[in-house]
């Protein structure tokens, strides 16, 4: 009988190795998460890809708001064709347009704004990115968890099989008790091949978005922890929004629009070209003859505004900024209502995890010990250890589960408010 409470004590001590999340650790491996979203910062494809659109705009800003290149034109005539008589023609001359409103101006301020868009739509893809990296990572040490209390689980019902099987020659215990062992720890194992399946998944999507090759193998320290501090939300109201790149980016395309409407005003009328030539002439002047004339020209050219058209093109440039006014609102809106509303479930989450942790860990703590203790003195059967043990795994997964939804919350919150980058 000692040996068996030695045996039950060492399933309790075993078993509820992972009663609480609290301070748990584990041996260190390669990468955190915050090192794990370092990484993918630096090294994702996509990103790397979106922070060229910087210098796409940086190129065309300087190309922007430039004047034509002047025209040269030249002319030649000749009668050789006809009478031959040496009369010939020749005129070079230069031409170039002038802009006589405010036109270039306004697209170099375009060409401006645009180099700060590009910035914020990276700033916008690095915030998304790190969101996605932070679930993945809590989706994997969730895993990590609930695989340990299976493994755990697994270990303790290998001992108990064993212990079983040695009582079965001592009539203590039967072959029927063994199998249910057995049927116990088949279930388990396909549980663990099941979560292992998952894992290798998500760690794929994980490799892909840090930007590892193939088969590059990426391991993590990261754990699930509650922690014992109550998270801190800060207020995110109007006034936060204009750090926001997501904002940022619709503030931007409407001050894009906005000059797009002055441009379609200033578009109204078109370059004024100013030229200048010199011209040569050899002609028949009877009674003397052949006689050359040199002028010097001097010509303007004033295109004349059609006004449909320009009030057709102004008024779509109107209607092109009430879209992205109205757009910002609505991202304006979608922001601090989801902002406000993860910031309320993880705070309820992080409570009702707590509360879970303080209380219902305790009593299965309890429970499991007092059943292994009534199966040695023969109390109560195999069927209703099982019963516990499923219930205390049940729990303890119903934990995991919480404080995994709690960390999932409070990267929603962080990227719905921009706090993650």
């Amino acid at each position: 009988m000692f040996r068996f409470y030695q045996f039950s004590a060492f399933i309790v001590s075993t078993f509820l190795i992972h009663a609480s999340l609290a301070g748990q650790e584990t041996a260190p491996q390669s990468y955190s998460r915050s090192q794990i979203v370092g990484l993918a910062l630096q090294g994702n494809k996509s990103l790397q890809a979106a922070r060229t659109l910087i210098e796409q705009a940086e190129a065309r800003c300087e190309g922007a708001g430039l004047r034509s290149n002047p025209e040269l034109k030249l002319d030649y005539s000749t009668d050789w064709f006809f009478k031959d008589e040496g009369q010939q023609m020749l005129g070079v001359a230069f031409e170039q347009r002038f802009p006589v409103t405010k036109r270039l101006s306004i697209l170099k301020g375009i060409a401006g704004v645009e180099i700060e868009l590009a910035k914020a739509e990276v700033r916008n893809q690095e915030r998304l990115l790190v969101r996605e990296v932070e679930l993945l990572c809590n989706e994997i040490a969730y895993i990590d968890a609930e695989l340990e209390l299976r493994h755990a689980l697994v270990e303790n019902d290998k001992e108990f099989a064993d212990f079983v099987a040695s009582r079965i020659e001592t009539a203590e215990a039967s072959p029927f008790e063994a199998n249910q062992v057995r049927i116990e720890l088949h279930i388990l194992e396909q549980e663990i091949e099941h979560l292992e399946t998952d894992r290798a998944r998500l760690l794929e999507s994980l490799r892909a978005r840090v930007g590892f090759e193939v088969g590059e193998t990426i391991n993590l320290s990261y754990r699930l922890d509650l922690g014992r501090e109550e998270p801190v939300f800060t207020d995110f109201g109007i006034e936060e929004l204009e750090t926001h790149p997501e904002y940022q980016l619709r503030s931007l395309l409407l001050e894009i629009a906005d000059k797009r409407e002055s441009l379609a005003l200033a578009s109204r009328w078109g370059d004024v070209s100013l030229g200048l030539g010199i011209k040569e002439e050899r002609s028949i002047d009877h009674p003397l003859g052949i006689g050359t004339e040199r002028v010097l020209g001097f010509s303007v050219s004033v295109p004349l505004p059609m006004k449909k058209r320009s009030e057709s093109l102004h008024r779509e440039s109107v209607l092109e900024r009430r879209q992205m006014e109205q757009l910002r609102d609505a991202v304006s809106l979608e922001l601090r209502s989801k902002a406000r509303a993860m910031r309320e479930e993880a705070a309820h989450l992080y409570l009702q995890s707590l509360e879970f942790q303080e209380k219902i860990t305790t009593l299965v703590e309890i429970n499991l010990k007092e059943m292994a203790e009534a199966y040695a003195a023969g109390l109560v059967s195999l069927n209703e250890v099982f019963r516990s043990q499923g219930q205390g795994l049940k729990i303890r997964s119903a934990h995991l589960e919480m404080v995994r939804d709690y960390e999932q919350a409070l990267v929603e919150w962080r990227a719905a408010v921009a706090k993650n980058i």
